[in-house]
């Protein structure tokens, strides 16, 4: 036995776990279908507000199947889709290597609803960049749409036929 005391911590004395505070924040979200057509897909786009890097995430799938729900920057979307004209969706494994492979795919659907690839008119199971595009230019597409869209409904709605005499 020794004679020194060690000190028993208290609940008080152990930090508490803080949960980590995403700072990416959602600007817009979206659908797709699948590449394979049999569910849809819900995604994210979001902008991170220190440097005001655009990234995306897949958040929703009416099917099964498991991926990563993690934030991918629109720059290393861009550098998997600029100057490869032979798209598929294992060109987008190296975004979340080591992860489930359904994510590659999700995330090539949903680029590609969102206007930054397209079939390749030679082969359609390829894809390719749409020229002069990129992630920031189709989600400022995207997002301007939407405002559009929101302001033709929300006028229209709150117009009223003026009475006549």
């Amino acid at each position: 036995m020794s004679d020194i005391e060690t000190p028993v911590e208290s609940p008080t004395d152990i930090p508490e776990e803080v949960p980590e505070v995403d700072p990416i924040q959602t600007i817009y979200e979206g659908q797709s279908e699948s590449l394979s057509g049999r569910s849809t897909l819900t995604f994210s786009v979001g902008r991170h507000p220190d440097t005001g890097a655009l990234h995306l995430r897949i958040v929703g799938n009416t099917g099964g199947g498991m991926w990563c729900d993690e934030w991918i920057p629109g720059s290393e979307i861009d550098a998997v889709v600029i100057g490869d004209p032979e798209l598929t969706s294992r060109s987008f494994q190296v975004l979340k290597p080591g992860r489930s492979t359904n994510t590659a795919g999700f995330v090539m659907a949903a680029v590609k609803s969102m206007g930054l690839i397209r079939n390749n008119a030679e082969n359609t199971r390829l894809h390719e960049l749409v020229p002069t595009e990129t992630f920031e230019k189709v989600v400022t597409a995207l997002m301007d749409e939407e405002s559009a869209t929101t302001k033709t409904a929300g006028g229209k709605a709150g117009r009223r036929k003026a009475k006549e005499a």
